[in-house]
């Protein structure tokens, strides 16, 4: 048990998950990870991990002993029944820009914003230093630093990059949904990881 809820891992195939992702997400796993054993493990919600041929045996004897990983490879995100129906880790993300070289469903944010978003705080308009799309209303989108490294995920509050221009300094352009300062203030029992 975890956090009071069962859980239930099992290795799946990577085509019963795609359909639910973003399209720049699906193909960059069809191409990288087609051959990979992908691990769901789901309780109040799915985590879905991707792993390595080695961490697969690993993983087999341990759910063989009846018990069940935290986690365990690479974790691909959070499926969820309501919306937004895929949260992305943070890690899938950076690796998908960094080896694509393109930056999708994104916004890159001026230090000034940054530090208030990595303590839980939304990113506002005057900190947006270029908009990636497609951006809609509702989905996540990726918070990058001008480093182009992700600090975090958010929820759009605009529908596309152009909506930008309209918005006064103060607006906020995303909700955070999650943000890597989680990791140090995640001593506060009461913060969940994900604000979804």
């Amino acid at each position: 048990m975890l956090n009071g809820a069962k859980v239930r891992c099992r290795k799946i195939a990577l085509q019963e998950i795609v359909g639910s992702l973003p399209p720049h997400i699906s193909e960059y796993l069809k191409r990288k990870y087609a051959e990979a054993t992908i691990l769901s493990c789901e309780g109040r919600f799915t985590e879905i991990f991707i792993l390595s041929e080695e961490l697969t045996k690993v993983v087999d004897k341990i759910i063989a002993q009846g018990l069940t990983p935290y986690s365990a490879g690479l974790y691909l995100g959070r499926l969820r029944k309501g919306k937004p129906s895929f949260i992305p880790s943070i890690n899938i993300l950076q690796e998908i820009y960094q080896e694509t070289g393109e930056v999708v469903n994104a916004l890159v944010v001026a230090e000034e914003g940054l530090k208030p978003f990595l303590y839980g705080g939304d990113v506002l308009r005057k900190s947006v230093v270029s908009c990636h799309q497609p951006l809609k209303k509702g989905d996540v989108v990726a918070v990058l630093g001008t480093d182009m490294r992700v600090y975090g995920l958010g929820i759009s509050k605009i529908d596309g990059c152009e909506e930008l221009e309209s918005r006064e300094d103060l607006d906020e352009v995303a909700s955070n949904l999650f943000d890597v300062g989680w990791y140090i203030r995640g001593e506060a029992r009461k913060e969940r990881k994900y604000k979804a």
